[in-house]
């Protein structure tokens, strides 16, 4: 583990000039350019306000449901895009991965980095309008960086496992997509805490609550919604919710770093098909 670290801060050059080409390709020739920072999630929030609120007419008594849908997509999109984007990451960059003599899972970081830096402008806005709304924010809010760690250690970690297993299986592309999309809806992105407790037996809500990523995204709801802490408390300690994902984060990154190490001399075979 700590020869990976020293790795990653020895290429810590690479991994900036990774993130802003990452950044460039990816808004440069749009018309709009880095405006879809901020237009796209925000996009996604009105589609699925339309669709759950005022057509289906959902309601949730944590929050507006606005606030609490844009509190779901937002950290979503970014564990989404992150792992999908990644896992094709080496075969897209096989070019350079001949021709330089760096480490395969720097990208899939990169990638993650990326990522996160369009996360953030999202998650200000998103606590700006909560203060708003809801007329002030948690004290909570300051662990939110604890929180932001956290979930990007997760996504890190899973990023780098599906970018690896990719090089060798082309279908887990698909295969992620399929889960991810799976995930989302048995988390509590569009419906609220209350009803899954009010149809699973006790047992099996507990098993749920315990989820990493439903514990992740009520994280987020703590941070961000005066009174959630007191909603969620009645059924798991914040304790536990920053320890449950926090651990998983963890044992997913040491994973994803075994199991480089194991793949690491085959990759370069597989990166020439």
């Amino acid at each position: 583990m700590l020869n990976i670290i020293k790795e990653v801060l020895s290429w810590r050059n690479l991994i900036s000039e990774l993130v802003i080409k990452d950044l460039k390709v990816r808004y440069s020739r749009p018309m709009l350019g880095f405006i879809w920072f901020f237009l796209s999630p925000f996009l996604t929030v009105l589609i699925f306000y339309i669709v759950f609120s005022l057509i289906l007419k959902v309601k949730t008594e944590e929050a507006p449901f606005l606030l609490y849908i844009m509190s779901a997509i937002f950290p979503w999109r970014f564990f989404q895009e992150s792992i999908i984007t990644s896992a094709t990451s080496l075969m897209d960059n096989k070019n350079l991965i001949k021709e330089s003599n760096f480490p395969h899972f720097l990208i899939p970081i990169s990638i993650n980095l990326a990522n996160a830096i369009i996360f953030l402008p999202a998650l200000i806005i998103l606590i700006i309008i909560s203060s708003f709304i809801l007329k002030g924010i948690p004290i909570l809010i300051v662990f939110l960086p604890i929180v932001l760690i956290i979930h990007l250690i997760m996504t890190m970690g899973l990023s780098i496992i599906s970018s690896i297993f990719y090089v060798r299986w082309r279908d887990i592309k698909y295969i992620l997509e399929i889960l991810l999309l799976l995930f989302l809806y048995l988390t509590p992105a569009f419906y609220s805490i209350n009803l899954v407790k009010a149809s699973f037996t006790p047992l099996l809500f507990k098993f749920y609550i315990y989820n990493p990523l439903v514990c992740i995204l009520n994280l987020y709801r703590i941070m961000f919604f005066k009174g959630f802490h007191q909603f969620i408390g009645k059924d798991i300690s914040l304790l536990a919710l920053i320890l449950i994902p926090a651990v998983f984060a963890f044992v997913v990154l040491l994973l994803s770093l075994y199991i480089y190490t194991k793949k690491r001399k085959s990759l370069n075979d597989y990166l020439s098909y």
